[in-house]
């Protein structure tokens, strides 16, 4: 009885075993290991209760391994159909490059200088009991700088208007005389032409009369000196009080409270800003041009002058009124030119330097473009000029500023180009650009406004 039945497993066994590997050759690894499971399971079920999971793990990375390919594959096909194509194109503004008919200009250097400047002194003497501004403080016409003591010119003026309270009764007193004088006067005339008077009481009252007359005189001339004393006692006091004689900027201060300052000694440093002026140091083989200029600015003082003026904190100058010093230095065979500059804004200083282009020479063609397309590179200023849809990046040679545009030395530019003036400090080589109408707001811009 035991040999059949240990027998019959084992035969079982193996033509299950035969019979799986003829009918299923090119079965795939996981059906083989499937086939396999049973027997595995089977056989491992009498040993331990983890058969099951046993076997799931041997047949699930079969799996995975056949099926693989075709997962792989399904994914290359998605992430080809998902990737991006590139980036959009950058919105940008373009203008149009255009010829222009130009004189050369050639660059002189100057700076601001203030119309007005000075020491503001003091005209009394005394010690400083305020001091109100101080460097930098902006002060209109009139303002209090500094304050003197005025202790004692008060006590002169006191004792003075009592003197002319005198003065002015003496007056009073005199005129009286001279009222009692006439009196008697024409009482003794009348006595006379009656017959009834001595000849010398009628020459008697008419000099008293003079004398009255005098003294009356003399009180007031000495009234008036008394007042033109306290004239000058008054004076003295608006003295010890010093205004700006005009609007202006505190540079220094001179003193201080509790200081002495004498007669005529300097209290602060004023300068005005409103209206400075620009002093250029120009060659001499400029100078026919630089009169010419002048005499057309002279026509009309509140047009502004045809120059690109630059200053060094890339403010626009704006001059007016050029006068020309007709002397030229012999060491720099310069002569100087002078404008007057209208500081609005009151972005523009005294010392300041400046860059003027000055207009000397037959005309000759230009290309010209904004000053907006200019970009500084390492080795020289470009611009990105659109073709074909794409903004690349081209070197340009500026000739001369000409206000909000600048004239291009001739190069690979052209007229009717198309340069971007907004958005081009975006582009990194060449880039595909969608310009946008004039009216429309650039990328930059467009940002801005959706960010707010």
């Amino acid at each position: 009885m035991r040999g059949p039945m240990k027998s019959t497993p084992k035969s079982t066994s193996k033509s299950t075993s035969k019979s799986t590997s003829r009918t299923s050759p090119a079965a795939p690894a996981c059906f083989a290991i499937s086939a396999l499971a049973p027997k595995f399971t089977l056989r491992l079920s009498r040993e331990s209760s983890l058969a099951l999971p046993l076997a799931l793990a041997i047949a699930l990375p079969a799996a995975l391994l056949a099926t693989s390919p075709a997962l792989a594959r399904q994914d290359d096909a998605s992430a080809a159909a998902s990737a991006p194509q590139g980036p959009p194109p950058t919105p940008v503004r373009v203008a149009k490059a255009r010829a222009e008919s130009l004189a050369p200009r050639k660059k002189v250097f100057g700076e601001i200088r203030a119309s007005r400047k000075s020491t503001i002194a003091s005209e009394g003497a005394g010690l400083v009991r305020e001091f109100p501004v101080n460097e930098g403080d902006r002060v209109p016409a009139g303002e209090v700088l500094a304050r003197l003591d005025d202790t004692r010119i008060k006590l002169e003026i006191a004792v003075h208007a009592a003197t002319l309270e005198a003065a002015r009764a003496t007056v009073a007193e005199r005129e009286a005389v001279i009222a009692r004088e006439e009196r008697d006067l024409e009482l003794l005339r009348r006595a006379s032409a009656a017959g009834g008077t001595n000849p010398r009481e009628l020459a008697d009252a008419e000099s008293a009369l003079a004398v009255a007359r005098a003294q009356a005189t003399q009180a007031r001339a000495a009234a008036v000196v008394i007042e033109q004393q306290g004239a000058i006692l008054n004076d003295r006091l608006a003295d010890l009080v010093v205004r700006a004689p005009f609007a202006g900027v505190v540079t220094m201060r001179h003193s201080e409270e509790g200081a002495w300052i004498a007669e005529g000694g300097a209290v602060v440093d004023l300068i005005a800003t409103d209206e400075l002026e620009a002093w250029f140091e120009v060659p001499q083989e400029l100078y026919g041009a630089t009169v010419a200029l002048a005499a057309e600015s002279a026509k009309g003082l509140t047009r502004e002058v045809p120059l690109s003026i630059e200053s060094a904190t890339d403010v626009p100058v704006a001059a007016f009124g050029v006068r020309v010093v007709p002397e030229v230095d012999p060491r720099s065979r310069t002569f100087r030119a002078v404008l007057r500059v209208v500081n609005t804004k009151e972005l523009l200083a005294p010392g300041l330097a400046l860059t003027a282009f000055v207009p000397a020479g037959a005309t000759a063609p230009r290309i010209v473009i904004p000053k907006d397309a200019i970009l500084r590179g390492d080795a020289s200023p470009f611009v990105y000029v659109v073709r074909g849809g794409v903004a690349m990046p081209v070197n340009v040679r500026i000739a001369f500023p000409l206000g909000d545009d600048v004239a291009l030395e001739p190069g690979a530019i052209a007229a009717g180009d198309e340069v971007v003036t907004e958005g081009n400090e975006r582009l990194m080589g060449p880039t595909p650009v969608a310009p946008v109408a004039p009216n429309a707001p650039a990328a930059s811009t467009a940002r801005k406004a959706a960010a707010e």
